[in-house]
């Protein structure tokens, strides 16, 4: 048996001295979840399998999240003719996206046991998975340049005066459902995660249909807490107080809100809100108590000089 802790040697190099010895057998990795194990099934030094991401199970889900089989009490049924050639693809899909995140980890362990595995719809060389990771992550930065980050938020175009197209766009289930997707607020990553699907296979075929004047992108809009930073070292502290009241009724774990809402109310002279609030931000975020009970103290301080003046 070959083991060991993913901080001493990585996968990477694991995968390649099994490659190098035409190892069969499988590899039970543990990464920064221990609760989440995942196994790679090798043939003769080939990675054959990746569980439980890209196994029979998840592939049959997938299938159903893409609506390309239906899901019954005991089976997925669907179109065999159609599911036998997009399954095959649908697992590699899955199991790539799976090892590429594998193979960034550096805390964790592997135990690699000789088993008797067969071969199925993956035979990779870890060289060339490696190979392919480095492809894809520049492929998905050049994608991320052109369309000005993956914040950015798909919208519907309005028509109008906009030139046509060079040439018809047809359209296929993928771009219908990336479609059915676009809600004008999911940004590209968030449209990429509903889907299931690449990001770069997402964001590729947005850049089709933005060609295509279907689509056109919105820059995301500044959070709440950008907003109030800005309006407070502006000095427009009454500026920055009701969309960070607003923001803490919805939200009222968020401490960095009720850590601004302080500030802001401080600088409106009210120091007895702000006393409020950076309570609030104590119990929101204990790591930050100490720092926040400071303020209080600093507040109520100003605050009782505040009385004995009036006074």
């Amino acid at each position: 048996m070959l083991h060991g802790p993913l901080h001493e040697i990585g996968l990477v190099e694991v995968l390649q001295l099994l490659e190098r010895g035409s190892r069969t057998g499988r590899l039970r990795v543990v990464g920064p979840d221990p609760t989440v194990p995942r196994v790679i099934a090798l043939r003769e030094g080939r990675i054959v399998g990746v569980s439980p991401d890209a196994d029979n199970a998840a592939v049959a889900q997938g299938l159903v999240r893409r609506h390309l089989a239906v899901a019954t009490d005991d089976a997925v049924d669907g179109p065999e003719a159609i599911t036998t050639g997009v399954r095959r693809a649908l697992r590699e899909n899955l199991a790539r996206r799976t090892l590429a995140t594998m193979l960034a980890w550096t805390r964790g362990r592997f135990d690699f046991s000789e088993d008797p595995t067969v071969s199925g719809d993956l035979s990779w060389s870890p060289d060339a998975l490696l190979l392919d990771v480095v492809r894809r992550e520049g492929t998905r930065l050049d994608l991320a340049e052109s369309l000005g980050g993956f914040d950015r938020i798909p919208c519907f175009t309005s028509g109008g005066d906009a030139d046509p197209p060079p040439s018809p766009l047809r359209l296929d289930a993928m771009d219908w459902r990336l479609l059915d997707a676009v809600d004008g607020v999911r940004d590209i990553a968030a449209v990429s995660a509903i889907l299931d699907e690449p990001l770069e296979e997402v964001a590729e075929r947005l850049r089709d249909l933005l060609a295509a004047a279907i689509l056109d992108l919105r820059d995301p809009p500044l959070d709440v807490a950008t907003q109030a930073r800005a309006a407070i070292e502006a000095g427009r502290h009454t500026d920055a107080i009701p969309p960070l009241q607003a923001r803490v009724a919805t939200a009222p774990g968020d401490g960095e809100a009720w850590r601004l809402l302080g500030l802001a109310e401080v600088g409106a002279g009210r120091f007895a809100r702000a006393i409020e609030a950076w309570e609030a931000w104590a119990a929101a975020d204990p790591r930050r108590a100490a720092e926040a009970t400071a303020l209080v103290r600093a507040a109520h301080t100003m605050l009782e000089a505040l009385q004995e003046s009036r006074d």
